[in-house]
């Protein structure tokens, strides 16, 4: 009897035991917080922002592309630009970044994310939302002489050739009358251009962070997009100071991106 009592009692601690929860292995603490935090979209969208910006620093023989062209013979051009500031007055104010408005909205039509797509199109920082609570983003689209306009290229600066390239030196030994040559304000923009372009990790004062942008210098923008098929964004140009321009529409990134054709 006492061998039977020994036996069932074995096997009732043998099934108990069986049903028992195992214990789980608890990592110690400290691995708990050194374990690096996996990063929020945000970081990695600005991580390859910085990318770009060193990208776009260093030019290559494929930066120089076949830029859009505007013909002497348009007396007018119907140009877009990005911004949170509101409409432009007229005559402008300060020196103004546009691009063509269908060469822009190929680039963003039908994204999900429109800010985002012309952010990325156009060489800016992924911002979601503007620096002023009270601002929103939009996208203005107005009339401007062509004359007005000029190319954001130190190598000459005509809105009618197609590449940007270094026709200085090339005029050096085969003088030509110059129809582009960098007057006093052009040159003091696109000093003012490549200094703060080149750049990452500065913050403005009070805070808050100063970003570069990767400005290549050669017509087009930088375009970050990191599934695009090619870094060349849109051809850019530039509306001087003191230009009158036609009374300005404004449009949300949406409704500019999905719009059939320029109003």
């Amino acid at each position: 009897m006492k061998h039977e009592a020994s036996w069932r009692l074995c096997i009732i601690l043998t099934a108990l035991s069986a049903c028992t929860t195992p214990q789980l292995e608890v990592p110690p603490l400290a691995s708990i917080l050194l374990r690096p935090a996996s990063p929020s979209a945000q970081d990695t969208l600005i991580a390859t922002y910085e990318r770009s910006i060193h990208a776009a620093a260093v030019r290559d023989p494929g930066f120089q592309v076949t830029l859009r062209t505007i013909s002497p013979k348009q007396l007018q051009a119907v140009v877009a630009t990005f911004t949170e500031s509101g409409t432009p007055r007229s005559p402008t104010q300060w020196p103004i970044w546009v691009s063509l408005p269908d060469e822009l909205r190929s680039l963003c039509r039908g994204k999900q994310d429109p800010v985002l797509a012309i952010q990325e199109a156009l060489g800016l920082p992924p911002r979601a939302v503007p620096t002023n609570p009270e601002h929103r983003w939009q996208m203005i689209t107005f009339t401007v002489p062509r004359n007005a306009l000029f190319r954001p290229c130190p190598g000459g600066t005509d809105i009618a050739v197609p590449q940007c390239e270094n026709r200085l030196a090339k005029e050096m030994v085969v003088p030509t009358v110059r129809t582009d040559t960098l007057d006093a304000a052009s040159t003091r923009f696109l000093l003012d251009r490549l200094w703060s372009s080149n750049r990452i990790g500065f913050s403005r004062t009070p805070g808050g962070p100063d970003w570069g942008h990767p400005f290549t210098g050669m017509g087009w923008t930088y375009n970050w997009n990191p599934i695009a098929a090619s870094p060349v964004g849109v051809s850019e140009f530039v509306v001087r100071e003191g230009t009158v321009i036609s009374v300005p529409v404004a449009d949300t990134p949406f409704e500019f991106c999905n719009s059939r054709a320029d109003r």
